[in-house]
């Protein structure tokens, strides 16, 4: 096994885009992170989606597509088992319904080699868990496989350690350098625009964002990203513009001309939208659900009840002065550099490594 300082060989089993976004995009990133590093060598074991859900990932799942997929992936990881030698492994899970299962098959070939496995569960654990009858046994034999599990947050963390009756650590996502904002942001006296950008379905409080804005004319909303057909016939106020998904280059540049980012997400795991608003010195309006809190502080950004349009309205108007949302600005980027950054979260994923290594 890789000793401290030497450069540790690791077999990372995660999914790939597409689609962009979540854990796939998390692979991409950590992989190309790590090609140029002299600290880690990997190896990747691609646990993408098959089928529909490949192309579009509010289809839903098909059992015998989840059966390819898991023979499928469970093929890839023997023969990479049987080629390789990896000082550790890395098994990325979403922990869903059937994907728990798929994972507790993964871990079971890999402890049969004896090497030593990090679980990393990149969800809100119980979400997902509770979502199945057999989710909690499923996920107490793949907590008893792993010699470390990672969750996002607090609220995971609690009820992971709850079920499986052992303890686990936080990690943090991880957000590219490029994102960070060089200089001071600008405010205008009155607030002009607010933004949200990820998904957008009704449990991201998007109902909540239109309600808002009928109550806030003077405001122009931007929601961007997926639209999901649920809000399809939604009421849209006519301050609100609604778009598509958009690349990275357009979202950066939509943050930049927001006064507020919008988050009243009803749960989430650890949000790369919020973390990319922060990034780019936007005050933020969320819920303290996931790892939200943790990563505002109440400092960021004003927290706000999850479905309550009487919130978001009064966080609006609570950082009308542009003394707080400046305060806000200069804070949350801050926050990212020293905390975010891929170099800080990957150095801190080696020293996880080295741990169950040593």
């Amino acid at each position: 096994m890789a000793k401290d300082g030497h450069k540790l060989e690791v077999l990372l089993v995660s999914p790939l885009p597409p689609p962009e976004g979540g854990m796939q995009s998390w692979t991409k990133r950590y992989m190309e992170w790590s090609a140029p590093s002299h600290a880690l060598t990997v190896r990747l074991v691609d646990t993408a989606a098959a089928g529909r859900r490949a192309l579009n990932p509010n289809a839903g799942r098909s059992l015998a597509d989840e059966i390819g997929r898991s023979r499928n992936i469970l093929g890839s990881l023997n023969r990479a088992l049987s080629m390789y030698q990896p000082d550790v492994v890395h098994l990325n899970s979403s922990c869903s319904k059937y994907g728990i299962i798929r994972d507790y098959l993964c871990a079971a070939a890999i402890k049969r080699k004896r090497l030593p496995l990090v679980v990393h569960c990149h969800c809100n654990v119980e979400d997902q868990i509770d979502k199945s009858r057999w989710g909690p046994y499923f996920l107490r034999r793949l907590a008893n496989l792993a010699d470390l599990v990672l969750v996002l947050n607090e609220t995971s963390q609690r009820y992971f350690e709850q079920v499986a009756g052992r303890e686990c650590r936080r990690a943090a996502n991880f957000i590219d350098e490029k994102y960070l904002l060089n200089t001071p942001k600008v405010f205008l006296p009155d607030i002009k625009t607010a933004i949200f950008v990820g998904h957008v379905y009704e449990k991201k409080g998007i109902n909540e964002i239109l309600a808002a804005a009928q109550l806030l004319p003077g405001i122009e909303f931007i929601i961007a990203g997926p639209i999901s057909p649920q809000l399809s016939s939604a009421a849209i106020p006519n301050n609100v513009k609604m778009m598509a998904a958009v690349d990275n280059a357009t979202v950066m540049g939509l943050l930049d001309k927001a006064d507020v980012f919008l988050f009243p997400s009803y749960s989430e795991g650890f949000s790369v939208a919020l973390l990319e608003a922060m990034a780019r010195g936007v005050p933020c309006i969320a819920t303290p659900v996931g790892a939200n809190r943790d990563m505002l502080e109440e400092q960021g950004g004003v927290l706000v009840r999850v479905g309550s349009v009487e919130d978001i309205v009064n966080a609006v108007n609570d950082l009308a002065p542009v003394s707080a949302r400046e305060a806000m600005s200069h804070w949350n980027v801050r926050k990212v550099e020293t905390k975010y950054t891929i170099d800080n979260v990957m150095n801190d994923l080696i020293n996880v490594y080295r741990d169950v290594t040593a």
